[in-house]
């Protein structure tokens, strides 16, 4: 099975900055939007065509994602980035808002959840237990107050419950420092930030925003090596 990893927060927290010292070599990228990636050499490691894909069709994931795992065994880790705007894409398209009456109104939603739901989840265990597939998402305050996952209604938080089906969740923040800004990754949940990760993967709630040493310590910690757990820079 696919390990799937969630790595939300707000716009401008280090989102897709994190991914910066992840291997290209090993590295896809499905972005449903033309944004440059936001660290130095971008465009030179992520190439249109080859490891950089442009799509906003939330449907064509699944199937993306198989292909990677049956037909490309050099491939460590796929990130859908940002799975936000294939919500957008699919809720503001045509077909989604001329279904606005009757029953069509209510089913055009239970098949947006589905969507949602079958992108990662329903074939995942069907693909290379090697592969982590990135989710990168954005938040947004939830009526109890606290941060967390940003739903398109009421039916994924109630019914499906996206963040549930994770076991490592991530939080992107920054923390002002007397030497500046940091950009980190909070581990779990505290201060109403929603986040998780499982009992002694790492030692400290905030780490260095850097994936590509968090998914070596997922992959260490899946197969029971503690050495590579991720320590905080002091």
């Amino acid at each position: 099975m696919a390990e799937p990893v969630l790595i939300m927060g707000q716009s401008g927290t280090g989102k897709s900055t994190s991914l910066r010292n992840l291997n290209p070599a090993e590295t896809i990228i499905i972005s449903p939007n033309a944004k440059s990636l936001p660290f130095k050499g971008g465009r030179a490691k992520y190439i249109k065509g080859k490891n950089f894909f442009n799509s906003n069709n939330l449907d064509a994931i699944q199937k993306t994602i198989a292909k990677i795992s049956k037909d490309m065994p050099d491939i460590k880790q796929v990130i859908i980035e940002d799975f936000t705007h294939f919500f957008l894409a699919r809720i503001f398209s045509d077909e989604f808002l001329s279904r606005n009456s009757g029953g069509e109104a209510f089913q055009r939603w239970n098949e947006f959840g589905a969507s949602v739901y079958q992108a990662i989840f329903s074939e995942a265990q069907n693909w290379r237990e090697d592969l982590i597939i990135g989710v990168i998402h954005h938040t947004e305050v939830k009526d109890d107050g606290t941060v967390g996952f940003k739903s398109a209604g009421k039916l994924l938080d109630n019914t499906i419950d996206f963040p549930s089906y994770f076991t490592w969740i991530f939080h992107t923040l920054v923390m002002q420092k007397d030497e500046g800004a940091q950009y980190v990754m909070q581990t779990n949940r505290s201060a109403g930030r929603h986040a998780k990760s499982p009992m002694e993967a790492f030692d400290d709630l905030y780490i260095p925003n850097d994936l590509n040493e968090i998914f070596s310590t997922i992959r260490a910690y899946n197969v029971g090596e503690e050495s590579a757990v991720v320590k905080t820079n002091k």
